[in-house]
């Protein structure tokens, strides 16, 4: 699907493809990928590969054209309020994906294989700083990528809170495999992240494309917001390591708890079991023509019960 628009005093306005300047592709087929290129002389490949989910960032230059590929996170129900910490951390962003960015100096391009991935996007293109020419709204683009990461990454710590809060009653395999959804989901943010900032970087440094001192502004900007998620995407990756490592230690903790009230229990029946079987063979006993002896070996066993309970709760045993 392809829809136009047209940069009109700082902001975009639907427009005709006659005199559209930016154009979204979302997950267009080969008949649209085809027809634009020629329309607009883009190399079919800049509009091509963004459309693998697998394509890793990069920048690429031909002609008056520049291909950025930026991975930025999947959005998707996040269902913070409802059901397990698993269901939770499942029905939350799960991975990354390629963003194209097809940039001139008069034409914005972007090209995604979902649907939603840029339209939310371009509600915020018009916040400060106020991109001035589709090629400043490009790294503004890298901005709000940015500032979407942080965003996931906090919403990706509500559920480890979450977690957290079960911490010390942790029983069962859930609240570990939520962690490990989560772990999962910022392993492929830290390696966008830092694949996005040595695209960023490359810009800046190499001079690939030319810049103004507004434009310069803006990727600075882009790069500032990029590193404090990396930042912030380090110290959630400690902060979970650390928690995974604890819900393992109380796990066993609570295990070993169960199997020593276990074993306690196994050893303070053993003395009444005893007492019954040796009353139970078929030889001369003691008190075995006693009129209460029954009475007597049945208080024998509570009283042999009490007294190992009583030693065994005095050594925390049980």
């Amino acid at each position: 699907m392809l829809k136009c628009y047209k940069f009109i005093e700082s902001s975009f306005v639907p427009s005709d493809e006659d005199e559209a300047t930016f154009f979204d592709l979302q997950k267009p087929d080969a008949d649209e990928i085809r027809s634009l290129s020629e329309k607009l002389a883009v190399p079919l490949h800049f509009l091509s590969d963004p459309m693998d989910p697998k394509e890793r960032p990069r920048i690429e230059q031909e002609g008056i054209y520049t291909l950025v590929i930026l991975r930025v996170p999947l959005f998707g129900q996040t269902g913070l309020d409802r059901g397990t910490a698993e269901a939770r951390a499942r029905k939350h962003v799960h991975s990354t994906a390629p963003l194209g960015i097809v940039f001139s100096k008069d034409t914005l391009i972007t090209v995604s294989w979902r649907n939603d991935m840029v339209q939310e996007l371009l509600g915020r293109l018009t916040r400060k700083p106020y991109p001035r020419c589709p090629k400043s709204a490009a790294f503004k683009i890298f901005i709000e990528t940015a500032s979407d990461f942080i965003g996931q990454l906090e919403r990706l710590e509500e559920i480890t809170d979450r977690a957290e809060a079960t911490l010390s009653r942790a029983q069962q395999n859930e609240e570990i495999m939520a962690l490990l959804s989560v772990d999962k989901i910022l392993i492929h943010y830290t390696v966008a992240l830092k694949s996005n900032k040595n695209i960023m970087e490359r810009i800046m440094e190499q001079h690939v494309v030319k810049l103004d001192p507004d434009e310069t502004d803006m990727l600075e900007r882009a790069l500032t917001e990029n590193q404090q998620a990396i930042f912030m995407a380090d110290i959630f990756g400690q902060v979970l390591g650390s928690m995974s490592d604890a819900f393992g230690t109380i796990i066993s903790n609570n295990l070993n708890k169960v199997v020593k009230f276990m074993t306690g229990m196994t050893i303070i029946l053993m003395v009444p079991t005893f007492i019954v079987g040796a009353y139970g063979m078929n030889v001369a006993l003691p008190m075995e023509r006693h009129p209460a002896a029954f009475w007597i070996l049945f208080s024998l066993c509570l009283l042999s019960c009490g007294g190992l309970w009583i030693f065994f709760s005095r050594k925390k045993w049980v």
